[in-house]
């Protein structure tokens, strides 16, 4: 996720720096032709491309706005698992009597929730989690879990295992167990919600044609400019295209939160926050080691 600091210029110009560079050429070309072969005929009314850039301009927005909305909503949703991994553990806390078993088994549930927090992420983005899962859960589950086809809902299910062994050893009653276990369901509904957002491609066709219109009103951008501007034009032109084409790579960048990009949902200083928040709930001891973030991102 991009922060509130100031953006590398190379980040910027790094995504449209092809674009940019053939805008430029062709600019050149055309004012060449225009001003040193004498081909004056090779000029069009700005009208033309101004209401052009009008009409991409409102489906520019329209587009950055449904981008936007997807990272939203992924963020909204690690905003929940945040809320459900703490309560997970509080309920814990508070429902099982205060014995040694119970307090180990407060910190089993709570490192397997840490993992599945990190699999998750990692999953989602489509990075390797296996030193995860030996770093978090217990080593007879870390297996089993391995060679698991979808590792972050076999957490979970050993967590609801976990949790049915504690009600047969008769640490829960029925009643407590149903409210742990709706936890574990809103936990299972945030997982699926972020699995909708990555795996529902953003209508390919639309992004096409988008790009179609911009790259047509760019080609007809240096013909508009009738007025002898000399050696400003080919810059004009360049920036202009330059900034339709920054708009639409941005929200491109933006309907993807879960891509392993500066501009991603940061679901690892999520899970981060959340293996803190989990240590202390279980009473282990807190070592705060907050994540070096980057100049102007964090992951």
């Amino acid at each position: 996720m991009l922060l509130n600091r100031s953006i590398p210029l190379p980040f910027l110009l790094g995504n449209i720096r092809y674009e940019a560079l053939s805008v430029f050429v062709f600019a050149n070309l055309i004012f060449t032709l225009r001003h040193f072969v004498g081909l004056e005929i090779l000029a069009i009314p700005l009208a033309i491309p101004a209401l052009m850039g009008t009409c991409i301009s409102l489906l520019l927005a329209f587009r950055t706005n449904q981008a936007y909305e997807r990272w939203w909503e992924a963020r909204v949703i690690w905003g929940t698992i945040v809320n459900d991994s703490r309560t997970l553990i509080r309920q814990l806390r508070t429902f099982l009597p205060d014995k040694a078993a119970p307090a180990e088994t407060i910190r089993i549930f709570a490192r397997r929730q840490i993992g599945w927090c990190y699999v998750l992420g990692q999953t989602l983005r489509g990075q390797p989690t296996e030193d995860l899962v030996k770093t978090y859960l217990p080593l007879a589950e870390q297996a089993p879990v391995v060679e698991a086809p979808h590792r972050p809902l076999a957490i979970l299910q050993a967590q609801a295992d976990h949790l049915r062994q504690v009600l047969s050893d008769g640490y829960l009653t029925d009643y407590q167990v149903v409210q742990v276990d709706s936890t574990l369901t809103r936990l299972t509904d945030a997982m699926g919600r972020c699995e909708r957002i990555k795996n529902t491609v953003f209508p390919k066709t639309y992004t096409f044609y988008l790009q179609v219109f911009i790259i047509l009103f760019t080609a007809i951008l240096p013909f508009g400019f009738v007025e002898n501007l000399f050696f400003v034009e080919v810059p004009v032109v360049t920036l202009i295209a330059s900034a339709f084409f920054l708009i639409e790579k941005s929200a491109i960048q933006l309907q993807d939160p879960f891509e392993n990009m500066p501009t991603d949902t940061p679901v690892t200083a999520i899970a981060n926050g959340i293996e803190l928040s989990l240590t202390q709930l279980s009473g282990a001891a807190v070592a705060e080691q907050p994540m070096a973030a980057p100049a102007y991102f964090i992951l």
